[in-house]
C-alpha cells in the first residue's frame, strides 16, 4: 500500500536525530553586542528580526505547513537571555539523562562555553533576579522552587483572530500608523513592532523561496510544494483568505511566539471557531474538500508535536 502524506511525515519526524541548537543563541549573542547601548525593549526586537533572517530553515517536501525554528524538525533550543546556567552545568550530559534526551555536538559545547557563556555571565534575567533576590528565594527555596529558568512562562493564548484579521502587512501598517503620533517613550515600541513585522514578512518569503527552489527537483511534490509556496508569499503581503492560508498564518505565529522568549505552553484557543470561517468559505465555494481539509490540520498537529 502506497503511503499517505501523513504517514510519510510522521515517519521523517519520529526518526530524525534530536540535537541542541545554539544556532539562535549565537544570533542573540552577537545581536546584543551591536546594540549594546539600546532600550531592552530594541535589542529583544533586534535579536528576533536578526533570528528570522538569518537562521537556517528547512522543510520536508511532504509538507502542506512549513515553518520552524530549526533546520532540525525537534531541536532544542539554547536561549541564553532568559538563563543558561543548567545547560552550562548539564551540557555533557544532555544525551544520556533520563528524560528528553537531546545529542549534542562537541564543537556546539566548545561554541557556548567560548562564546556565549562569557558574554551573558551576570547579564541574563535569571542572573538579575539572582541579584536582586536571591536572599530572599534562598529563604523560602525549601517551599518555594524557581523553575523554566532557561525560557518565558507563556501559558498564554495570543490573539489569533487579529492576527488572521489584520495579517502581518496590516499590523505593519497599524505601527507605522501610531509610531507618527506616539509620545516619545512609546516609539521604541511601535519601532520594534515595524522592525519585527518587517522581519516577519522576509521569514514567510524566505520559505516562500525555499520551497520554489525545491519544487525545481521533485516532480512527485511539485504541485504541493508550488502552492504552499505561494501561500507564504500571499500571507507576508495581506491578510490570509483561504483555509489553508489561515492554518499556515496561524502555524507562522506560533513558530515566531516560540522564537521570541523559547516560552513553552501557548495554546491556540478555539482555533475551530477561529478558523471555521475559512472552512466553511471555501466548502461552499468548491475550492475545499473535507479530505484536504484533514490533511491540512493533520500536517499542523504534527508541527505541534
Amino acid at each position: 500500500m502506497t503511503k499517505n502524506r501523513i504517514q510519510i511525515l510522521k515517519e521523517k519526524m519520529l526518526s530524525q536525530p534530536r540535537y541542541v541548537s545554539i544556532e539562535q543563541a549565537l544570533i542573540i549573542t552577537k545581536t546584543y553586542k551591536q546594540h549594546e547601548n539600546e532600550p531592552i525593549i530594541l535589542k529583544r526586537a533586534y535579536a528576533l528580526v536578526n533570528a528570522l533572517r538569518e537562521l537556517e530553515i528547512g522543510i520536508e517536501n511532504e509538507e502542506l505547513i512549513v515553518g520552524n525554528r530549526t533546520k532540525g524538525v525537534r531541536y532544542g533550543v539554547v536561549f541564553p537571555e532568559s538563563g543558561i546556567s543548567w545547560v552550562d552545568r548539564e551540557f555533557e550530559t544532555i544525551p544520556t539523562r533520563k528524560q528528553d534526551k537531546f545529542l549534542v555536538r562537541d564543537e556546539d559545547i566548545k561554541i557556548f562555553r567560548e562564546q556565549i557563556v562569557p558574554y551573558w555571565k551576570g547579564k541574563s534575567l535569571e542572573d538579575v533576579i539572582k541579584q536582586n533576590f536571591g536572599q530572599e528565594i534562598s529563604v523560602i527555596n525549601k517551599v518555594v522552587k524557581i523553575n523554566q529558568t532557561d525560557h518565558a512562562q507563556g501559558h498564554i493564548c495570543p490573539n489569533v483572530e487579529k492576527w488572521l484579521q489584520k495579517g502581518v502587512s496590516g499590523l505593519l501598517e497599524d505601527a507605522q500608523n501610531h509610531y507618527e503620533n506616539a509620545d516619545e517613550d512609546k516609539k521604541n515600541f511601535y519601532q520594534a513592532i515595524i522592525i519585527v513585522m518587517k522581519a516577519v514578512q522576509d521569514f514567510m518569503l524566505r520559505y516562500h523561496d525555499l520551497l520554489i527552489a525545491t519544487a525545481k527537483t521533485d516532480e512527485k511534490n511539485r504541485a504541493s510544494l508550488i502552492k504552499v509556496a505561494d501561500i507564504c508569499k500571499n500571507i507576508s503581503q495581506r491578510p490570509p483568505q483561504t483555509f489553508h492560508e489561515a492554518v499556515q498564518a496561524t502555524w507562522f505565529l506560533f513558530v515566531i511566539l516560540h522564537m521570541e522568549s523559547n516560552a513553552s505552553s501557548f495554546s491556540p484557543g478555539r482555533l475551530d471557531k477561529i478558523l471555521y470561517p475559512y472552512y466553511i468559505k471555501d466548502i461552499e465555494n468548491n475550492i475545499l474538500t473535507k479530505d484536504e481539509a484533514l490533511e491540512i490540520i493533520e500536517c499542523v498537529r504534527l508541527s505541534m508535536m
